[in-house]
């Protein structure tokens, strides 16, 4: 950034490195007091963003900024503890400030000349430091805000485009300057209607409901205006505002020019939109322009944010990016530039998106495409049982439909109920509609399950399973935030883009609305996934990313059925290894995990850790068989408890790795501190109730490092751990010591961690005899598994595989080197006849001088060559069909799609 010196109001803060020589204090206030002049700062905001900025100054990150932009950052912590004193959990903040803020957002950023990406950007740099909830939340929830609001201005500048007549050139003598400043009062009055309607409407800004809600605008102010300003098919549309006949036809006409449902639109706009118009007008439905700017600056005053407004006006603090898509603040390639975030990254593809034909931003179009993908996946299913589900029913013992129908009523009345009081009670129909999609999932995915366990376990009678209240209420409930999900989409600052949203309904909103525990809906989580293949890949990974969490965390509350069935359990064992083939029976289906019936388990008398049998040990035990040894005890454990154990491990070892990579920790070290972590999750359970998996990791990795002498500094360890995907600062921050009494993670590790796993711990020192050691879960995988979407279609992984690796090319016979298979069963003649076709164009069009990184595949000649084939023997034409051995069938070699005995084969 350059150096200026303005005077006036506009004055900026020279832009200087941080210098630890002379006195810093001195020259900090002086810089200090003079934007604090520039803002008119009270006393009470002057003076903690004096203390906020000597915090900042002692963070490690001070010197990745300048130090005017550490002034800034100070003055808007300030402003926000000032605002906020008592928290984010204040309820005053329900409905609004007590007193109008002394300062808002957009007068800090403008009277310091930067914008608004940029200082998301330089509080980034102070994420770890001890910043207030109230600062915390407020960042959050004003990056959400920013990024959803002008995605959706850039949508609404190419929508106004397409909907209003504007000046062409060359035609300007022909067309009125009133009729075009007419033109651009309506571009305007949309804007500034939505703006006051997303105020009102929106408790989080969620991009589809507030897309939702723009159109909705843009139908309102089009009653009143004249076809001749419009342009087609919008003109031949003369709606006027007391017409009964055509009252939806021209919200209809835009929800069809931008692909979005009528029905849902309808519903926004009948039960919230126009409400809230009539509030908003108090009667009066004449659209003064003037008069709605107005209430919107006293509205902008009340609130203290950013002036949405501006973007109207293409100001340079709302709009990061010059003309040509280069940033106007610093680059991360400068010296003093802050790295750039994904919110300059989604900034920059909306102001390079190239005229495609639809106007819609990409981020807002991804979210509407998820919507439409799930009603395709609903499309043919009713929001009843279907007759093979009915069947199902039938051929229970006891009939569940009665009971299932009863408890869908039920949780329908607490949904919308629960859904309505966290809104308004105008949400009625939209909460409904949503309940209905739900239902329709659910039914769908309990037929696909109950016909695979009708396969698999040869039996039709599952009264057991569909009698089970929580299997049934989980099962809905994921049907049910996979929908809010799917309409809640928002700006994710954990993922840096538009998708799941972090609002009042995310995840575990509806555990809490249903009275569900996060462990009884892990069981149905990975079981919905494969009942339902079709689900679109951000469906699928967000509930991967719900399952991470109730391992994590979720799943370690106090009263949670986890520790009850440890209780229960008379071994708390967890094999780790899953069975080499087939790898489906490492995966217990929803029914198995439900009924989870107690199932013996073999435990070895030698082995310190339950964890480390082999293989063909936890085959027998996944199965259900016992081992029948002399020398082995038995003893009974839950299926689900010893699966979601598992999995908790796994999940471990693989932060553990990620940790390990960062550290530089030998081999040695890194076994030793993972038989710390599985020894805590599988023999000292109780230090993760109300805890976090990573908190028992990072206590693990310093007690080891420093007991094997290899002393690592706590705070070396967490800032390592701190540039992790997954890594939360509440980890090592707010650790619970006992009772409602939380603090770091290092008085944790003294108080708590130590006192429990001292003994285990020194057992690893250099002078004693170490332990047996954990081995190291491993990802075995079968030479050939199955893709659920895809009938008959097997795949043969090559990479990490435990199974003899392919033979290099130095290492293969003739024949063996010319061995490969395709395709599937019909059709597979003309398939390989396409491919000699293509090999052979390739071949005539190599030059003499091919590189030898360029391969050919090679086929035998036919064996009776006519004397045209016999001069050119290297053109493929013949193929042999042969029975692939069992030998080749389980041969990782490659990728087969095998239908049946079967399989097609080149050979030479």
């Amino acid at each position: 950034m350059s150096q200026k010196e303005d005077t006036g109001e506009s004055q900026r803060v020279p832009e200087m490195p941080l210098d630890t020589n002379g006195s810093i204090e001195d020259y900090v206030d002086v810089e200090l007091e003079k934007l604090a002049v520039c803002l008119a700062l009270p006393g009470q905001i002057k003076k903690k963003a004096n203390s906020a900025l000597e915090m900042l100054l002692n963070h490690d990150e001070h010197k990745m900024i300048s130090k005017s932009s550490a002034i800034v950052c100070a003055i808007y912590i300030a402003a926000i503890d000032v605002r906020m004193p008592y928290g984010p959990s204040d309820p005053q903040l329900e409905i609004g400030y007590l007193d109008k803020p002394e300062i808002t957002v957009s007068d800090i950023i403008q009277k310091s000349q930067n914008s608004v990406p940029v200082l998301f950007k330089w509080m980034n740099h102070f994420r770890d430091a001890r910043l207030s909830e109230a600062v915390r939340f407020h960042l959050k929830q004003l990056e959400k805000d920013y990024c959803v609001v002008s995605a959706l201005y850039h949508t609404h500048e190419r929508l106004c485009c397409s909907i209003f007549k504007e000046e062409q050139r060359g035609e300007t003598d022909g067309i009125p300057l009133q009729t075009l400043s007419c033109v651009n009062d309506k571009k305007q009055l949309c804007w500034v209607l939505f703006l006051l309607a997303k105020e009102r409407l929106l408790t989080d800004c969620q991009i589809v409901e507030a897309f939702y809600i723009l159109v909705c605008c843009y139908e309102f102010v089009l009653r009143t205006t004249p076809g001749f300003q419009l342009n087609t098919p919008y003109d031949d549309v003369q709606v006027s505002e007391d017409s009964e006949k055509h009252s939806g036809l021209m919200l209809k006409t835009l929800c069809e020019q931008f692909d979005l449902s009528y029905e849902e639109v309808s519903l926004v706009q009948k039960n919230r939109v126009e409400p809230c118009f009539q509030k908003l007008f108090n009667g009066d439905k004449s659209l003064e322009l003037t008069a709605l700017t107005e209430q919107y600056e006293k509205d902008y005053r009340q609130k203290g944010d950013l002036n949405e407004l501006l973007f109207l006006r293409n100001d340079p603090h709302l709009q990061p990016l010059e003309q040509n898509g280069n940033l106007s603040s610093p680059r991360n390639d400068e010296p003093d530039g802050p790295p750039i975030t994904p919110v300059s990254d989604l900034i920059e593809k909306i102001n390079t998106l190239s005229v495609n034909g639809d106007c819609v931003e990409p981020t807002l179009r991804a979210a509407l495409n998820t919507i439409q993908n799930l009603k395709k996946i609903l499309f043919s299913t009713r929001d009843e049982p279907s007759p093979d589900l009915l069947v199902h029913f039938k051929n229970c013992s006891q009939n569940p439909l009665s009971s299932i129908k009863e408890r869908l009523g039920r949780l329908e009345t607490v949904f919308t109920n629960t859904f309505a009081e966290q809104t308004d009670r105008n949400q009625t129909a939209i909460a409904k509609q949503r309940f209905v999609l739900a239902k329709r999932l659910y039914y769908r995915v309990m037929e696909s399950m109950l016909n695979h366990e009708r396969e698999r376990l040869s039996q039709t009678d599952f009264s057991k399973l569909l009698n089970i209240d929580t299997f049934h209420v989980s099962l809905l409930a994921c049907s049910l935030e996979i929908v809010m999900m799917t309409y809640g989409a928002s700006w994710n600052a954990s993922f840096g883009t538009v998708c799941a949203g972090d609002s009042k309904f995310s995840f575990p909103w509806i555990i809490q609305t249903f009275g569900l525990h996060c462990y009884d809906f892990f069981k149905v989580l990975e079981s919905f996934i494969k009942a339902e293949p079709i689900l679109t890949k951000e469906i699928v990974k967000h509930l991967q990313n719900l399952e991470k969490r109730i391992l994590e965390e979720l799943a370690w509350t106090p009263e949670s059925p986890v520790f009850e069935a440890l209780s229960k359990s008379e071994a708390q064992a967890v094999q780790l290894d899953p069975p080499p083939f087939p790898p489906v029976q490492a995966t217990l289906s929803s029914a198995d995990m439900y009924l989870s019936p107690m199932r013996v388990v073999v435990k070895s008398k030698s082995s310190s850790s339950l964890s480390g049998q082999s293989p063909q040990k936890t085959a027998s035990t996944f199965s259900g068989h016992e081992l029948p040894s002399p020398d082995k005890s038995t003893g009974k454990k839950s299926q689900s408890l010893a699966i979601f154990l598992n999995k908790v491990c796994r999940l471990g070892y693989h932060r553990l790795e990620q940790l390990f990579s960062l550290l530089f920790l030998p081999k040695d070290i890194q076994q030793r501190i993972w038989t710390c972590l599985e020894y805590c999750v599988t023999k000292r359970t109780g230090l993760l109730k109300n805890r976090h998996l990573d908190q028992i990791m990072l206590c693990s990795v310093y007690g080891i490092c420093k007991v094997m002498e290899r002393e690592i500094k706590f705070k070396d360890i967490i800032r390592t751990y701190s540039e992790l995907p997954q890594a939360s600062p509440n980890v090592y921050r707010r650790a619970l010591i006992e009772g409602c009494e939380y603090d770091s993670i290092i008085v944790f590790y003294n108080r708590v961690f130590m006192h429990n796993m001292k003994n285990f711990i020194l057992q690893f020192a250099p002078t004693r005899q170490s332990p047996t050691l954990s081995p190291a879960p491993r990802n075995i995988t079968s030479p050939v598994y199955s893709i659920a979407s895809r009938r008959n279609f097997y795949v043969s992984p090559l990479k990490d595989s435990p199974f003899k690796p392919p033979l290099s090319p130095s290492q293969m016979t003739p024949r063996s080197l010319q061995l490969y298979s395709f395709g599937d069963i019909s059709g597979s003649n003309e398939k390989l006849q396409r491919i000699n076709e293509s090999m052979l164009r390739a071949k005539n069009g190599l030059t003499k001088t091919t590189p030898k990184s360029q391969k050919r595949l090679h086929f035998d000649p036919p064996p009776e060559s006519s004397p045209a084939a016999t001069q050119s023997s290297e053109i493929p034409t013949v193929v042999k069909k042969v029975k692939m051995s069992e030998n080749s069938r389980n041969h990782p070699s490659g990728t087969e799609e095998n239908g049946g005995d079967d399989s097609q084969e080149t050979s030479q």
